[in-house]
Protein backbone atom coordinates (compact mmCIF):
# COMPACT_ATOMS: atom_id res chain seq x y z
CA UNK A 1 0.00 0.00 0.00
CA UNK A 2 1.35 3.37 -1.26
CA UNK A 3 1.67 6.56 1.26
CA UNK A 4 -1.73 7.82 -0.57
CA UNK A 5 -3.86 4.84 -0.15
CA UNK A 6 -2.48 4.79 3.45
CA UNK A 7 -3.31 8.30 3.95
CA UNK A 8 -6.74 7.99 2.22
CA UNK A 9 -7.84 4.90 4.39
CA UNK A 10 -7.59 6.63 7.87
CA UNK A 11 -10.45 6.76 9.72
CA UNK A 12 -10.38 10.99 9.64
CA UNK A 13 -10.26 11.12 6.14
CA UNK A 14 -12.84 8.46 5.84
CA UNK A 15 -15.44 10.47 8.17
CA UNK A 16 -14.71 13.53 6.20
CA UNK A 17 -15.25 12.02 2.29
CA UNK A 18 -18.45 10.66 3.96
CA UNK A 19 -19.76 13.91 5.62
CA UNK A 20 -19.05 15.48 2.88
CA UNK A 21 -20.79 13.06 0.47
CA UNK A 22 -23.65 12.91 2.93
CA UNK A 23 -23.89 16.62 3.19
CA UNK A 24 -24.14 17.03 -1.14
CA UNK A 25 -26.61 14.27 -1.25
CA UNK A 26 -28.91 16.09 1.80
CA UNK A 27 -29.08 18.89 -0.68
CA UNK A 28 -29.73 16.85 -3.88
CA UNK A 29 -32.73 15.26 -1.79
CA UNK A 30 -33.60 18.92 -0.82
CA UNK A 31 -33.14 20.11 -4.36
CA UNK A 32 -35.12 17.41 -5.90
CA UNK A 33 -37.72 17.56 -3.37
CA UNK A 34 -40.83 19.25 -5.28
CA UNK A 35 -40.47 16.79 -8.18
CA UNK A 36 -42.43 13.54 -7.20
CA UNK A 37 -40.47 10.30 -5.76
CA UNK A 38 -37.28 11.97 -7.14
CA UNK A 39 -35.34 12.17 -3.85
CA UNK A 40 -35.62 8.92 -2.93
CA UNK A 41 -33.25 8.42 -6.10
CA UNK A 42 -30.47 9.77 -5.08
CA UNK A 43 -28.17 7.34 -3.25
CA UNK A 44 -24.56 7.51 -1.85
CA UNK A 45 -22.54 4.83 -3.61
CA UNK A 46 -19.11 3.45 -2.15
CA UNK A 47 -16.65 3.19 -5.06
CA UNK A 48 -13.09 1.41 -5.01
CA UNK A 49 -11.53 1.10 -1.31
CA UNK A 50 -11.84 4.81 -0.02
CA UNK A 51 -13.97 6.84 -2.45
CA UNK A 52 -17.41 7.72 -2.45
CA UNK A 53 -20.18 8.94 -5.18
CA UNK A 54 -23.60 10.82 -4.83
CA UNK A 55 -25.74 9.40 -7.79
CA UNK A 56 -29.20 10.08 -9.03
CA UNK A 57 -30.05 6.39 -9.66
CA UNK A 58 -33.05 6.86 -11.97
CA UNK A 59 -33.69 5.42 -15.42
CA UNK A 60 -34.28 9.27 -16.89
CA UNK A 61 -31.11 10.24 -14.82
CA UNK A 62 -28.82 12.01 -17.63
CA UNK A 63 -32.57 13.30 -19.00
CA UNK A 64 -33.13 14.85 -16.04
CA UNK A 65 -30.57 16.36 -15.04
CA UNK A 66 -29.16 18.17 -18.36
CA UNK A 67 -32.54 17.86 -20.30
CA UNK A 68 -34.30 16.27 -22.69
CA UNK A 69 -36.58 16.62 -26.32
CA UNK A 70 -40.04 15.79 -25.38
CA UNK A 71 -41.00 13.09 -27.95
CA UNK A 72 -44.23 12.70 -26.19
CA UNK A 73 -46.37 15.75 -26.46
CA UNK A 74 -43.57 17.80 -29.06
CA UNK A 75 -43.24 20.28 -26.89
CA UNK A 76 -39.80 20.77 -27.81
CA UNK A 77 -37.12 20.89 -25.52
CA UNK A 78 -37.41 20.93 -21.41
CA UNK A 79 -34.84 21.83 -19.67
CA UNK A 80 -32.84 19.70 -17.35
CA UNK A 81 -32.92 20.20 -13.34
CA UNK A 82 -29.39 20.25 -12.53
CA UNK A 83 -30.17 18.94 -8.88
CA UNK A 84 -27.02 17.14 -8.84
CA UNK A 85 -24.62 19.93 -10.30
CA UNK A 86 -26.35 22.60 -8.45
CA UNK A 87 -26.56 20.42 -4.85
CA UNK A 88 -22.68 19.96 -5.60
CA UNK A 89 -21.81 23.66 -6.27
CA UNK A 90 -24.01 24.33 -3.42
CA UNK A 91 -21.51 22.34 -1.00
CA UNK A 92 -18.35 22.95 -2.19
Amino acid sequence: MNLVERLAGLPSVQREVHQGANKVARTAKALAAGHGGLAGDIKVERVGLFDVDVVLQHEGALAIEVGHVDKVFDSGWVPGLHIMRDAANLTT
